[in-house]
């Protein structure tokens, strides 16, 4: 029965690890953060544009890796703006302001095909 006992708290004490595999949910860079499968993808509004920067388990997926783009969709109204690469992990849009409270989709594309979304609310 007391192997029983160790091995559950044993078990238990491992979640907290498990919870925290793919890494912090928290901006890097100040803006809003979603997780899109192994993927976070944070949107960054800038007084120059927006920047999408891109992360797996806290260290920076390569940019260059992917075509992009972001749609704004504001009332009726759709905007489609291209990303690209601007450093390590880094996309950006320059010049593109984001209209309040627009929803926002990146969609990415790798080498290989596999698609990423992440969806934001402008603020």
């Amino acid at each position: 029965m007391t192997n029983r006992i160790i091995a559950a708290a044993l078990a238990l004490a491992a979640i907290p690890g498990i919870a925290g595999a793919h890494g912090s949910m928290k901006p890097q860079h100040g803006g809003q953060v979603q997780m899109s499968g192994e993927t976070l993808v944070e949107l960054v509004s800038t007084p120059k544009g927006v920047d999408v920067y891109l992360t797996e388990e806290d260290e920076p997926v390569a940019a260059a890796n992917y075509t992009a783009k972001l749609t704004q969709t504001a009332g009726t109204a759709k905007t489609e703006v291209k990303l690209v690469p601007a450093g390590a992990n880094r996309l950006s849009a320059s010049g593109f302001k984001a209209a309040k409270g627009a929803r926002l989709v990146v969609a990415l594309v790798d080498k290989s095909g596999a698609k990423i979304f992440a969806s934001f609310q402008a603020n």
